[in-house]
């Protein structure tokens, strides 16, 4: 009897062992069969929808915003704005219609709207964020913290200034001695503006014309459009 008893015990304690991996078995087939996980944003896509130069809608119905630039406002007043903001237009659809998009992101995924924030990618292997400055149909407009390729789109824009084209038909002309930079937004300010002035000391870079800030990247302040 007392072998019986330290049998069943010992079979009990092997028991109680084995729980926690029972436990751990049953709960990862309940996630996997019963609660998967919540899908983040996709890799590829096809567009469905290109409502401007800078903003497209999937076929699963999320909208993307093309990372590092700004498009003309296809309501635009200026006749030139207006112009290119229907050739970028066009020119989006005519790159993304009918092919597979592969969509890489940065620390940001998404904006306030809840759209995506991607850089997007043709079969090819061309940006299409980085065409479409290229081609002068784009100005770059970076927001930190999403500055990863950077890089290749301020070259791309160095490319269409040199060029001349697009947007950059007419170079811009200093209308003040010169403009303060911010170096962590990327937005430069006539001295006078209000913005200017609450830069912090270590951001604030002196640059001599909106040229050169457009070369460099950065994108005129709103408040004082310089």
């Amino acid at each position: 009897m007392p072998t019986s008893k330290m049998y069943y015990k010992n079979v009990q304690n092997k028991q109680v062992k084995l729980w926690p991996a029972i436990l751990a078995v049953l709960c990862a087939c309940l996630f996997i069969w019963g609660c998967p996980a919540e899908s983040g944003p996709p890799a590829e896509g096809c567009a469905a929808e290109v409502k401007d130069g800078d903003t497209i809608v999937l076929t699963d119905g999320r909208k993307v915003r093309y990372l590092g630039l700004d498009t003309p406002e296809l309501g635009s007043t200026n006749p030139l704005e207006q112009e290119l903001a229907g050739r970028a237009r066009q020119v989006n659809t005519e790159l993304i219609q009918g092919v597979k998009l592969r969509l890489e992101y940065d620390l940001e995924r998404y904006d306030q709207y809840n759209r995506l924030l991607a850089y997007v990618f043709l079969p090819d292997g061309r940006m299409v964020n980085e065409e479409l400055i290229r081609r002068g149909l784009a100005r770059v407009m970076l927001r930190y913290p999403n500055l990863r390729l950077k890089k290749e789109l301020i070259e791309a824009q160095r490319q269409a200034i040199t060029s001349r084209l697009g947007l950059w038909r007419e170079l811009p002309v200093a209308q003040e001695s010169h403009y303060i930079g911010n170096i962590k937004s990327f937005r430069f300010h006539r001295p006078s503006c209000p913005g200017a002035e609450t830069i912090a000391p270590v951001n604030r870079r002196i640059i001599k014309t909106p040229l050169e800030a457009y070369m460099e990247g950065y994108s005129p302040a709103k408040d004082c459009n310089p």
